[in-house]
């Protein structure tokens, strides 16, 4: 395991894959979850929890991360076809001066 980012966080286990729209994911019924001590947690006060949660296209629950990279990512591309096409407009003038003696 790699040290976390923040201090709370969550570590994806299992994906339950949807064969199609018309049928559950998961069917009514109760479900036994088995959590064994593979991990220890206690030298540093730490918990286990399980947590059911849906994900959206961009990855977790908050979608800042997704959206921050997406940004960056587009002015960042921006910002290269602005400068490319700069330096293609000016970039081959002479600016050297030849000095006479």
């Amino acid at each position: 395991m790699r040290t976390a980012a923040l201090p709370t966080f969550r570590k994806l286990y299992r994906i339950i894959q949807k064969k199609n729209n018309m049928t559950p994911t998961l069917p009514r019924g109760n479900y036994t979850l088995e959590v064994t001590y593979n991990y220890p947690v206690r030298s540093f006060e730490g918990r286990k929890r399980v947590i059911l949660s849906t994900i959206s296209w961009m990855g977790g629950k908050n979608p800042f991360l997704g959206i921050a990279y997406i940004t960056v990512g587009s002015v960042c591309f921006f910002l290269g076809v602005v400068l490319l096409i700069i330096h293609h407009k000016y970039g081959s003038r002479n600016n050297s001066a030849d000095i006479s003696n």
